[in-house]
């Protein structure tokens, strides 16, 4: 298998990570337009820009705008492409990963906190689509973890729910 530069990295002409951006694209998109159901702004008196959906509407549609040259990639494959992303033909297993790390991620914020599943998630991810730098592996985590912290938790005020594992320790 062919891998990317300086045999760092997957396959650049695997379809695999546009399949991967898209089908994250597509879930952006489907809670994108089911918004109001999620997300209770009747009880706010405040207009839309400054409601309680802002926040979430920003984050979803730039994740809907930046999965658009995927989904376009996908519909019109560059020659060379190809679904091999471990030497096995269609990715199977990256499609199991992908729905595995989406649930560990989605549970582990109520069992262990957002902070250890952000960062976790991110290096099981960064580790599958075989990255080994110290840099990558390690410091990007790090590095991410605290800027989506300190937008969420700090700057939007987005509070989440407290983890299971706190109450077992008397946090």
């Amino acid at each position: 298998m062919p891998e990317g530069p300086e045999g760092k990295g997957p396959d650049p002409e695997s379809r695999v990570h546009d399949l991967f951006t898209s089908v994250l694209g597509g879930f952006a998109a489907f809670l994108l337009s089911t918004l109001p159901l999620h997300i209770d702004s009747k009880a706010s008196p405040y207009p839309f820009y400054k409601g309680p959906t802002i926040f979430p509407f920003i984050v979803l549609s730039v994740l809907v705008l930046s999965s658009l040259p995927s989904f376009y990639r996908l519909a019109k494959p560059l020659s060379g492409s190809n679904w091999y992303v471990d030497g096995e033909g269609w990715p199977r297993r990256p499609a199991v990963m992908l729905i595995f790390l989406s649930l560990f991620f989605v549970i582990g914020i109520n069992l262990i906190g957002v902070e250890i599943s952000v960062f976790l998630f991110l290096i099981l991810s960064i580790f599958y689509l075989k990255y080994r730098s110290l840099w990558i592996n390690l410091f990007l985590p790090l590095l991410y973890t605290g800027v989506i912290i300190l937008l969420f938790k700090y700057i939007f005020g987005i509070y989440f729910p407290k983890p299971w594992i706190f109450t077992l320790f008397g946090g």
